[in-house]
C-alpha cells in the first residue's frame, strides 16, 4: 500500500497536468484520482478542501517549476542567448513529448480564473514574479544590467507564454522557434558591444598634426 506521503505527491502531480492541459473546470476530483491512482478515500484526507486546494497546490508546484527549468537552462548557458535557447529547448521538448497538450503549467487557469478569483491570482502572481526574479537573477550573472535584466525577463515571459499557445494550436514548434530567434535577436542588442565614441574636433586636429609631423 502506498504512503500517504506518496499517494499525496502523486495526486498533486497529476493534477498539474491535468490543469495544465485541460484547465480547471474541466478537470474533476475524479480525473485526478484515476490518474494518479491514489486511493479514492486519500482525497479528503490529504486535501480537505478538495479541487480548490488541488489546484492551489498545483500552482504552487509551477512555481517550484520555472525555478528549476530556469536553473536547468542556465546550466546549459554562457550568454544571455544561450540561456533563452535552452529554456525555449526545455519548453518545445515537453510540447512535443505531450502531442501539443502540455504547455505553461497555470496558463490556462488563468484565462479560466483570473482577476475574477483573486486567492487564485495571488497564486498566479506569484509563480510569474518567482520566474521573473530567477531570470533576473540569471541575466544580471550572464552581463545583462539590473533594470535591463527585469525588462527582458518581462519580455521572456511573454514571448514563451505566447509561443506556447501558438505552438499548441499549430501543433507544430515553428511559431516556438520563430519567437525565440526574434527575442534572441533583441537581447542581442543589450549584449552587443557599444560602438566607439567619435573623437572631438581637438582630437581629429591633433591626430593630423601628428601625422604631417610624421610625414
Amino acid at each position: 500500500m502506498p504512503r500517504r506521503t506518496d499517494s499525496r505527491s502523486k495526486m498533486i502531480h497529476a493534477a498539474a497536468e491535468l490543469f495544465r492541459q485541460r484547465g480547471y473546470h474541466a478537470t474533476t476530483v475524479s480525473d485526478v484520482v484515476r490518474e494518479s491512482g491514489a486511493p479514492r478515500g486519500s482525497t479528503y484526507f490529504h486535501f480537505p478542501g478538495g479541487k480548490a486546494e488541488l489546484a492551489r497546490e498545483a500552482i504552487a508546484r509551477a512555481g517550484d517549476e520555472v525555478e528549476e527549468m530556469t536553473g536547468e537552462a542556465a546550466r546549459h548557458a554562457d550568454d544571455p542567448a544561450s540561456l533563452v535557447r535552452a529554456m525555449a529547448q526545455i519548453l518545445t521538448s515537453r510540447l512535443e513529448r505531450s502531442g501539443y497538450q502540455s504547455g505553461c503549467a497555470i496558463a490556462t487557469m488563468v484565462l479560466e480564473l483570473a482577476p475574477r478569483d483573486e486567492a487564485f491570482s495571488a497564486g498566479f502572481d506569484s509563480v510569474f514574479a518567482r520566474w521573473r526574479a530567477a531570470l533576473v537573477t540569471r541575466f544580471e550573472a550572464l552581463g545583462i544590467a539590473p533594470g535591463r535584466a527585469a525588462a527582458l525577463a518581462d519580455l521572456t515571459i511573454s514571448a514563451f507564454e505566447g509561443a506556447a499557445v501558438l505552438s499548441r494550436a499549430a501543433r507544430s514548434t515553428d511559431p516556438f522557434t520563430t519567437t525565440t530567434e526574434a527575442l534572441i535577436s533583441a537581447i542581442g542588442h543589450d549584449t552587443a558591444s557599444p560602438p566607439a565614441a567619435p573623437s572631438s574636433p581637438a582630437r581629429r586636429a591633433a591626430t593630423g598634426r601628428t601625422s604631417r609631423a610624421r610625414g
